[in-house]
Order: structure tokens, then sequence, then C-alpha cells
């Protein structure tokens, strides 16, 4: 019987050791643990915040730190904390911080736990952008959304950033959006309006508005956008009228007149009307140099042009009355694809051997001085005759000049006609006005001039305080208080004689009225 039951105690005994060892085993493994879900912790945090309890199973347990990334880490018995400030743009990778802790026991395994700890960004740092001031160059007419600069900003967050442009009123640019920053052109750039413009480009890293609960923060730059003059335009011959053709520009010139006199070779450069021929590039900073050339109407070669001047001379005399017509090219040196023509009309005419001259040379006129404008200046004080200036030309029969023209000189009151009648522009605040006339012979360019003084008169029926009366009116006035005078006694003495008759008692009643009669009458002697 004994030999019978003592395998099985042996069984027994090895199975009571084996459930302890295995037991010992499982002990070995939860001394110690951390949860098994990754911690997050917003960077800038408070230092010794807790990251994480480590949990431990029995007594007398050594905690032991063997991995630190950044040396942000501590253990503080149980708790594993952070120990400094955590910048999450100064992390190597902060999305994956394995924090590794080892649990010792004496007759225990160790055991080593890993902290996952993952670093929240969080908005602290303000976009900026790499210069406050810009500086690109654009050619007038660059088409419209032609791309003329890309200036981004940086920000150490790493998150979205949103741009606006400025100013937003009457814009030669635009973003291509509101999260890029490509520059585009929004209109047609003219050099002679606009040579600068000045922008300011913001970014801003949350939208407009910002959420109430998250930092905003903001940056700019300034742009100078600095405009170049292209060579898209030709000479342009001086005096011209400028206009618009859609978007182009063009200056109109009506050309040039001269006058030479037949069979006569003139020295020197003529003299033109506006002026002289002169032509300045299109482009107004450009300024690029002009040659001129003389290319139809020359074909007798009287007249040469200076390549660099303009200036108009003679060969040789002409020899037929009439008019010639040049045209002259004008041209830029460096780009002969930019010219223009324009005509220069010289009218070869007989000279002329006298200049106009006027009958006089000084004249007196009148004009009263509550005259308006467009009245007539007078000839003399007492008559309504209209002055007149006439002057001769003795190159004619007659005297008579169709090409004379009037001009008044030195004066703002008056306008001389074509015939010579010189009419107020305005009322005359002063007693006298002097001015010069000056008639000009057109077809030849001489002229004559005559001085002209004009008086200001009282206004009819109101005597000037300067003048008195004149002897004529005083002799007047005395005629007529004469006869007065004597129809006067002649009434009194009848009137007398009449009561006489009547009543003897008006002797003294006649005696009075002599009185009265001779102190009238010498009242009226003083007078």
């Amino acid at each position: 019987m004994e030999r019978k039951y003592r395998p099985k105690s042996v069984k027994i005994a090895f199975r009571c050791v084996l459930v302890c060892f295995l037991h010992k085993l499982c002990l070995t493994d939860k001394i110690c643990s951390v949860p098994s879900e990754p911690v997050t912790i917003k960077e800038n945090n408070t230092i010794d915040t807790v990251v994480a309890q480590i949990n431990t199973t029995t007594k007398d347990v050594t905690l032991t730190l063997i991995a630190n990334p950044e040396d942000a880490f501590d253990l503080k018995g149980s708790f594993l904390i952070v120990k400094k400030r955590l910048d999450f743009e100064a992390i190597l990778n902060p999305e994956a911080l394995a924090v590794q802790v080892r649990c010792n026991k004496t007759g225990f395994k160790s055991v080593t736990l890993t902290v996952l700890v993952q670093v929240e960004n969080i908005n602290d740092n303000p976009p900026s952008f790499a210069k406050s001031e810009y500086e690109i160059n654009v050619n007038e007419l660059t088409p419209v959304n032609t791309s003329v600069a890309l200036i981004e900003a940086k920000d150490d967050d790493s998150g979205v950033l949103y741009y606006t442009l400025e100013p937003v009123v009457n814009m030669y640019f635009r973003l291509e959006s509101t999260y890029k920053p490509n520059i585009l052109m929004n209109k047609i750039l003219d050099y002679d309006v606009i040579q600068q413009v000045i922008l300011t480009l913001y970014v801003q890293d949350t939208p407009s508005p910002p959420p109430s609960d998250q930092l905003s923060f903001t940056a700019s730059t300034t742009i100078k956008v600095n405009i170049k003059d292209i060579d898209n335009r030709p000479p342009w011959f001086q005096p011209c009228t400028r206009t618009n053709l859609g978007t182009a520009k063009i200056c109109l010139s009506l050309g040039y007149k001269g006058r030479v006199n037949l069979t006569e070779k003139q020295e020197g450069p003529l003299q033109l009307q506006p002026g002289p021929v002169y032509a300045r590039d299109g482009d107004k900073s450009r300024n690029e140099e002009i040659s001129y050339k003389i290319v139809r109407g020359n074909e007798d070669s009287i007249f040469q042009i200076d390549e660099t001047t303009g200036n108009i001379t003679m060969l040789k005399p002409a020899d037929i009355a009439g008019p010639i017509s040049l045209t002259v090219l004008a041209s830029q040196v460096s780009n002969r694809d930019q010219f223009a023509a324009t005509s220069v009309n010289i009218e070869v005419m007989k000279k002329s051997r006298n200049p106009p001259k006027f009958e006089r040379e000084r004249y007196e006129a009148y004009v009263y001085s509550n005259s308006g404008p467009e009245n007539m200046v007078l000839r003399d004080r007492t008559s309504n005759r209209p002055f007149r200036v006439r002057a001769r030309d003795d190159d004619f029969a007659n005297g008579i000049n169709p090409d004379i023209k009037y001009e008044v000189q030195y004066s703002s009151y008056v306008n001389i006609t074509t015939d010579g009648f010189v009419l107020l522009k305005k009322a005359v605040r002063t007693e006298s006005f002097a001015l010069q006339v000056k008639a000009v012979d057109i077809s030849t360019g001489e002229s004559g001039t005559a001085a002209l003084s004009v008086h200001v008169l009282p206004p009819v029926g109101v005597q000037s305080p300067s003048e008195g009366y004149r002897a004529g009116d005083m002799a007047l006035l005395g005629f007529v208080m004469a006869a007065l005078l004597v129809l006067c006694l002649i009434v009194i003495g009848y009137l007398i004689s009449r009561l006489k008759k009547e009543n003897p008692d008006t002797l003294k009643l006649s005696e009075v009225s002599n009185f009265s009669s001779k102190l009238l009458f010498r009242s009226m002697l003083a007078a």
C-alpha cells in the first residue's frame, strides 16, 4: 500500500512548487504599470506638471528614469512630471516623446515601462516677413493677371496664414488668394499717370476676425513698386495735342509753316510757325535721341535739315512762287522702328517792300464810365461815332492789304476787330488808360504799331466834378434870369395901376411893391 501512494504525493508536491513559481512570475510582471494611451501636454506648460502616475503592486519598488527625451522629465515619488517648459518648435520630435521608467525590486525581475508623451502645439509665435520693405520693378503696360512678386511670411507654429493687400481702392495690384500672397496685376499701368505704387501686405495666423478663445498674431511689410517706362511710343512733334485711343496715347501735330522770298536765299534756319521743327520721345522718362530727315517734297534740293537739331535751312533760292510742302521724318537713333512724320509747308512769295503803317502815330479815343462789354470806343466827346484805326500797305495800289490783322497790346480793357474798331472787354474803373495797336501782315510777318490813349467820360447827363460851368452856359443862365425879371416887373406894374384906379389908398401898397420888386431885382443880380 505504501509503494502504491508514494508517486501520487510527489506529483502533488511538484504541482504545488510549479504553482508557486508561476504565481511569483506573474507577480514580477505586475509590480508596476502605466496607462497604455499616449499622454498629451500643451507646450509652454507649467513646471512640475504631472505626466503620469507609476502604479506599483507591491512595496519597496525602486523607480529609475532611463530614457528622458530633451531632459524634460523627472520622477517625483511615483509620479512622472515635467521639470521644464516644453517648446513645440524647439523639440525634434514633439509628437512622440518616449519616456522610459525601470521598476526594480529584490527577488523580482526588473520591468521597463514606456510612457508616450505628445506635446501639443499652440499659437504662441507671430508670423514674420524676411524683410520689412521690398522693392520691385514692373514695366508699364504689363498685362492684367501677370504675377509680379510672391512674398510669403513664415510662422514657427506652422499654421495656415491669411494675407490681405492694401490699398483696396483703385488697386493696380491684387493677391491671387487669401492663402497665397502671389501679387498679380489688376489693371494696366501708365508711366505718364503713375510712377510708383506703395503697397502694404498684411499676414495673420488666424482667420479674420479671430476666434475669441484663440490668440491671434499679425505682421506686415511694405512693398515699393517702381513703374518702368518702356519704349512703346514714337517721337512726338511739338507742339501737339494729346488724345487717347483705347489704352494707347497719341499726340497730334498740325505741322509747321514758313515763308521765303522768291529768288532769295535766306541765311540761317527758317523761321517757322508755331516754332522750329522739334520732336521729343513720347516716353517721358526715356528721352531717346531723335534724328530728322526730309523724305518728300525736296526734289529740287532747295532745303536741307540738320539731322540733330531739326533746323531747316536753304541751299539755294526758290525760283517759282507758290507753296512747297515738305515731309519730315523723326526717328529714334537707337530704334528706327519708332518714328513719326509731319508736314512743313513753305510759302514762296514775292518780297514785300513796305510794312503796314498806321495813318497816325498816336490816337485819342473816348468811352463812358458806364459802358459795358462789347460797347464801342468813341472817336470824340460830342458824338457817338465809333473810333477806328486803319493801317496802309503801300505795296498795294489802294493801300488796302487784305492780309492785315489788328492786335491790341498792353491792355486788358479792349479788343480790336478785323476792321479796326475797338470794343470794350469789361467796365473801366480808371480815368484813362493807354495801349498799343499793332497791324500785322500775316502773309509776310511785317508789322506796324501806333499808340492809343482812351479817356473815360462821366455818364451822359452827369457833369464831371472836375469840369466848371463853361462861358456859354453862364451867358445862357444870365439871359434867362433877366427875361424872368422883366416879366415880373411888367406884371407888378400892371397890378399897381389897376389898384390906383380902384382905390387911392393903395399908394402905400404900391410903394411896398416897388420896394419888394427892387429887392427881388437886386437879389437876382447878386445871383
